[in-house]
């Protein structure tokens, strides 16, 4: 097929998609809620997972949010539940406590308001408390300080958690670890212990694991600062990539996990990697309500679970165009 002399943004979409990475399986597909799509298969369990919310008083955010939201009831059928990746807020890392509550009092009365079916929460960075250096000074027994804010206003007793629907098990992890007044890509002793007992409990069903931080992904090294030329090497953190993963997907390959996934990057990816695949999605917010992020639009996934432990994923636009758009960064 020639190509076309003129691209038109889905064009260009679809080629940043291909170029997010070259282990990438391809088949992310780009779709509005309204566009039609194949009948769901019998049997089948489908769910959302909307990431990188950063709900704020500004650059319209809730009235974004709100219209991703809508738009979850124009999908035939419509999501069963959602499943959110973290990031919920735009920053309470280091803001003071009012500002912290006017975030997630936005957020509240955005959800209430536009979706009245489950809801399962995954803790982002910016959903922490106070670990950042501006709130040095706030005493960590203080009520809601970390992730007991977030834990408060998504009534969960731990920042992880587990449920089951449709034959499938979820597992819903807390990888944002504390480092001086910053964070990485961790689990704590104690959530590594329970998730060997859950997965055990589990007994071989299929399983979904979500994280904000990504466990496996290739578009973490598709930006220009993550290429050193002194060294001639790529650099990612273990701020951007759970640090040293391989003994955590060794956990989860020997427990029947089908599907990881994440958002963190506010990029969209997929990668196989030895029996797994890992799905970031890209953010409901785009570039920060300020317009797609490195050509990669506003918008979320949409998974449909079968009950033989396949699944089918695809990235879905809401039309949402931002007030103003500087472009990536």
């Amino acid at each position: 097929m020639r190509p076309s002399i003129n691209p038109t943004r889905r064009d260009i979409l679809k080629s940043g998609l291909a170029a997010s990475a070259t282990l990438a399986v391809p088949s992310i597909v780009l779709a509005r809620p309204d566009e039609p799509k194949p009948p769901l298969r019998s049997g089948a369990l489908r769910f959302a997972h909307l990431t990188d919310m950063h709900v704020q008083p500004e650059l319209k955010a809730d009235q974004g949010y709100t219209a991703a939201l809508r738009s979850l009831h124009e999908l035939d059928p419509v999501p069963r539940f959602i499943v959110t990746g973290g990031d919920h807020v735009m920053d309470t890392f280091g803001q003071d406590a009012a500002r912290s509550k006017l975030q997630w009092d936005l957020y509240d009365n955005v959800v209430k308001a536009n979706w009245d079916r489950p809801a399962y929460p995954t803790i982002g960075n910016h959903d922490v408390w106070a670990w950042g250096k501006e709130q040095q000074h706030v005493d960590p027994a203080t009520p809601s300080y970390g992730k007991a804010m977030a834990c408060e206003r998504f009534k969960l007793a731990k920042p992880y958690h587990s449920f089951d629907a449709g034959g499938w098990h979820f597992v819903c992890l807390d990888n944002i670890a504390r480092r001086n007044f910053g964070y990485f890509g961790g689990l704590d002793d104690e959530q590594a212990d329970w998730l060997r007992r859950d997965l055990e409990a589990a007994s071989g069903r299929p399983t979904v694991v979500t994280t904000h931080i990504t466990l496996v992904g290739a578009c973490l090294l598709m930006q220009e600062k993550r290429f050193d030329p002194k060294s001639n090497s790529y650099r990612v953190s273990d701020g951007i990539m759970h640090a040293n993963v391989l003994p955590l997907v060794d956990l989860l390959r020997k427990h029947n996990v089908k599907l990881c996934l994440s958002g963190h990057m506010h990029m969209i990816d997929r990668v196989e990697f030895r029996g797994i695949t890992f799905v970031c999605d890209g953010a409901v917010s785009g570039n920060w309500w300020k317009g797609p992020h490195l050509e990669f639009p506003e918008g979320y996934g949409v998974i449909d679970l079968h009950p033989d432990g396949t699944f089918d994923h695809q990235y879905v636009t809401y039309g949402w165009v931002a007030e103003q758009q500087p472009g990536g960064n």
